[in-house]
């Protein structure tokens, strides 16, 4: 499992679709929908019920999109803290 995947995951879960998750993620739907496969083999557990008239998560699949949700948020505020840092630099300098 990596963040890739549980950005897709979230999407797919969001737009019920993995069609339209693919175009808004402007990827292939076949590798949208290996994405999916792969966290779920990866997992041990089926995340998302598929179905002709969309896609919705399983109760593993609630599950892991709230905490997919929390994980995504945090690593955003990470980045966004850093690049904060990073445009501020502080401490001490000696010139000698």
């Amino acid at each position: 499992m990596d963040l890739k995947q549980l950005r897709y995951f979230v999407k797919v879960v969001e737009l019920k679709n993995i069609t339209a998750a693919a175009e808004a993620l402007f990827i292939a739907q076949p590798s949208l929908s290996q994405h999916m496969t792969n966290l779920e083999s990866d997992l041990g557990v089926a995340l998302l019920e598929r179905s002709p008239q969309g896609t919705r998560p399983t109760a593993m699949g609630e599950l892991l999109y709230r905490h997919a949700k929390s994980i995504l948020r945090q690593f955003e505020e990470a980045r966004a803290a850093m690049q904060r840092e990073s445009d501020a630099p502080s401490g001490r300098v000696a010139v000698g």
